[in-house]
């Protein structure tokens, strides 16, 4: 018997199940590289693991090694091997390639290479040329460049082995077969006592046929139609027709012991709601080396609900094995994290004395289900690097709940003991934050106030106190961390704080923070007007002014609560002045001018829903008339067309701004200078502009400071509740220099 050194390639993290079953194959010598395994064995060997492998891509004969440094070396190697030993010249290949840690080439180049010095070889020999055919072609080649050592394989299996050839019809992102059979391995399957086996959500039906095929000691590339070694020279059919009649024989004892011990009632369940999956399943099935199982009744595929009817009445205890929806499957507002958390409440009710295996593709998903997880499994599905959770739900004791999936009834909040140690972190910062801003929440009569700002990294969300209201602004995370994660601490927050004000969440509003541009400043959540009387209407008080504010429906509420001592600095030096409010947003500022007796005031902005709530916080104070009105023009262009002075200025501009009304985008960094000056025209003689922004790069121009009197008065504009973040905004003082 020849003894032959082969590679077997599979998806990283299952190489430890390939080498398993390559022992069983007869292989040895067995090396596990990252997502492969090199084996020495017989022809035999190798054709076992094309026949039986359920973990494997593909089997490679390594044909020709060689050093290599430039595309060239591989273009010569490819030359000077004898091909004509293994195949015939004529026949139609296709070259696959993949380099690592090495940058000679790009892997089309390098197949383009290996092409290339065949075709060199064949016309030379032959006079003429092979035929590229990257779909169906006789030989399949395969180059593998690690560093400066190539290797040019032939594939004994041709089409990747995950293929089984009953794939006719797929829905949604199905797991792939060899995925599949993976995901059954790690959770002990089939064991040795007849068990049933349950996918409670099967789509197109993968894992399901995959444990059918196990449970009956079916080869899984049984009833494929062709294999990459039959037409290569040194094939032997004698040895494959022996292997393909052992699976046939396996095939029907493995059917006929199932169906003997089955007693005519079914063994595998699929489940589905959507109507195409069922269908798709049901081709797939019939379509699979499984099929006679399914036409003797041992499967029993049917459309059901999960959530609704729990699990199939005559499965009484086994496998459960699932792949649901994890993000890329479910529209963007569905809730994840509730959808596996309800998953998780069936599988405690109904799946008593049943192992589970959940596939997904975020491990906080996983965490959602509720129960303690046995053990945890890395998987890759195509692309996607997957958490597989494995638990039990036992029938004699009651299982162990994990905090990080705390269910809360409507109307009520959660209990401390209940919060997972993410939220019971919070909690604590909560509780800190509360005791030491009580003293000058007492002493100032503040009212609405900021307890938390992003003061852990984990949780980056700032939480708004609007008496009976709690705003959680969470801070827009970056693109390197993941969407679930990030869903999945903020519902940890949103309980850290249920918990601590003891509040249901129907007085909670979420709202995503992140850079407004244009028009899209004044964009709400929905399309409803505050104005309408469509929307409650929440009126909070600062220092006896009343102003409303909507915690439910925009981006931002109306008020500014870290501008709260610049409206106060406003308020003291408005007395006998006539104020100009600039970028009014909602008028608060104007407000606080009034009622600290201003002779007028005039508040402009762009956005007519930002004026109309100006008019309305106006109106609930008292102040009305001629004396105080409102302009709605850009105000830059307002600026360079008005005509007249006024004492007191409010200059609080976006950072950026392209909206409808503006030809250009504003920058206020690069047009600082030139708004300053316009604004400063407008002064009164002895006049004051108070400037703020919330740019945390802004930097003043140095010429502005030369040419007028400019004081940063930003450290007293900053109450104890933005004491840890004074970076949300800087002010300045600016006059005419005498």
């Amino acid at each position: 018997m020849i003894i032959h050194t082969y590679f077997a390639t599979c998806p990283f993290y299952l190489e430890e199940l390939l080498k398993k079953e390559l022992e069983d194959f007869g292989a040895t010598e067995i090396t596990i590289a990252h997502g492969g395994a090199g084996f020495n064995g017989s022809l035999e060997t190798a054709y076992r693991a094309c026949l039986w492998s359920r973990i494997a891509n593909r089997i490679l004969f390594p044909l020709v090694s060689f050093e290599v440094s430039e595309p060239e070396d591989i273009r010569k190697a490819a030359e000077d091997f004898d091909w004509e030993s293994h195949f015939n010249l004529t026949s139609t290949i296709s070259v696959d390639s993949t380099l690592s840690k090495t940058k000679i080439c790009t892997p089309d180049y390098a197949s383009l290479s290996v092409k290339d010095g065949l075709v060199d070889r064949a016309r030379t020999l032959t006079g003429k040329r092979p035929s590229v055919d990257p779909n169906n072609p006789d030989i399949r080649l395969h180059l593998h460049v690690t560093l400066s050592q190539a290797v040019i394989s032939i594939d004994l299996s041709g089409e990747g082995l995950h293929k089984r050839g009953y794939r006719l019809d797929t829905v949604r992102a199905a797991v792939r077969e060899n995925t599949a059979a993976a995901i059954l391995m790690r959770a002990g399957w089939p064991s040795t006592e007849l068990e049933h086996f349950v996918d409670p959500m099967c789509g197109s039906g993968t894992i399901l046929i995959e444990a059918a095929m196990m449970a009956a000691d079916i080869a899984p590339a049984i009833n494929r139609r062709r294999f990459g070694f039959e037409r290569w020279k040194n094939h032997e059919p004698e040895i494959w027709g022996k292997l393909m009649t052992e699976a046939a024989q396996r095939k029907q004892k493995g059917t006929a012991r199932l169906t003997e011990s089955a007693g005519g009632k079914a063994l595998f369940f699929a489940r589905d709601l959507d109507p195409q999956a069922i269908t798709a399943a049901r081709s797939n099935t019939r379509a699979s080396a499984a099929a006679e199982l399914y036409s003797r009744g041992l499967i029993d595929i049917s459309m059901a609900d999960f959530f609704t009817e729990g699990m199939p009445s005559t499965a009484k205890s086994g496998l459960l094995a699932v792949n649901p929806p994890y993000g890329e499957r479910l529209n963007k507002n569905d809730n994840l994290l509730n959808f596996y958390a309800r998953m998780g409440e069936v599988f405690k009710s109904s799946c008593g004395g049943w192992n589970i295996c959940v596939l997904t593709g975020h491990k906080e998903l996983s965490e959602s289900i509720g129960l303690r997880s046995d053990k945890i499994n890395t998987v890759y599905n195509g692309g996607i690097r997957c958490t597989l959770g494995h638990f039990r739900v036992f029938n004699d004791r009651p299982d162990i709940v994990r905090k990080t999936a705390v269910q809360v009834q409507p109307g009520s909040y959660p209990a401390f003991e209940d919060l997972s140690p993410g939220s019971a972190m919070m909690f604590y910062r909560l509780k800190k934050n509360a005791k030491r801003l009580k003293k000058w929440l007492k002493t100032s009569g503040v009212s609405c106030y900021r307890l938390y700002d992003a003061d852990m990294p984990e949780y980056s969300v700032a939480v708004d106190i609007y008496p009976p209201n709690i705003v959680i602004q969470e801070y827009a995370p970056p693109m390197t961390i993941d969407p679930v994660s990030a869903a999945s601490r903020l519902r940890e927050a949103v309980l850290a704080v249920q918990a601590f004000l003891e509040l249901p969440e129907s007085q909670i509003h979420l709202k995503t923070r992140k850079r407004q541009r244009g028009s899209s400043q004044y964009v709400k959540n929905d399309t409803e007007s505050i104005f309408s009387g469509t929307k409650e209407r929440v009126i909070i008080e600062e220092e006896e002014l009343k102003f409303l504010v909507d915690p439910f429906s925009y981006l931002d509420t109306g008020i500014f609560l870290d501008s709260r001592p610049i409206r106060r600095l406003i308020r003291n030096e408005a007395d006998g002045k006539s104020f100009l409010n600039l970028f009014c947003y909602t008028g608060t500022a104007s407000v606080h001018a009034a009622a600290g007796g201003a002779l007028s005031t005039l508040s402009v902005d762009t956005s007519k829903t930002y004026l109309d709530w100006a008019e309305a916080n106006m109106k609930i104070n008292g102040f009305e008339g001629s004396t105080h009105t409102r302009v709605r023009m850009d105000c830059l262009e307002w600026l360079g067309r008005a005509v007249g002075r006024w004492n007191l200025i409010y200059l609080d501009p976006p950072t950026f701004s392209n909206s409808k009304d503006r030809d250009d985008v504003f920058d206020l960094q690069k047009d600082h200078e030139q708004l300053i000056r316009l604004t400063i025209s407008k002064l009164s003689e002895g006049g004051l502009l108070i400037f703020c922004c919330n740019f945390r790069k802004f930097k003043m121009s140095l010429v502005l400071s030369e040419e007028f009197s400019i004081e940063e008065i930003t450290d007293e504009t900053i109450d104890p509740d933005f004491e840890r973040k004074k970076s949300i905004h800087r002010c300045w003082k600016i006059k005419e220099n005498k």
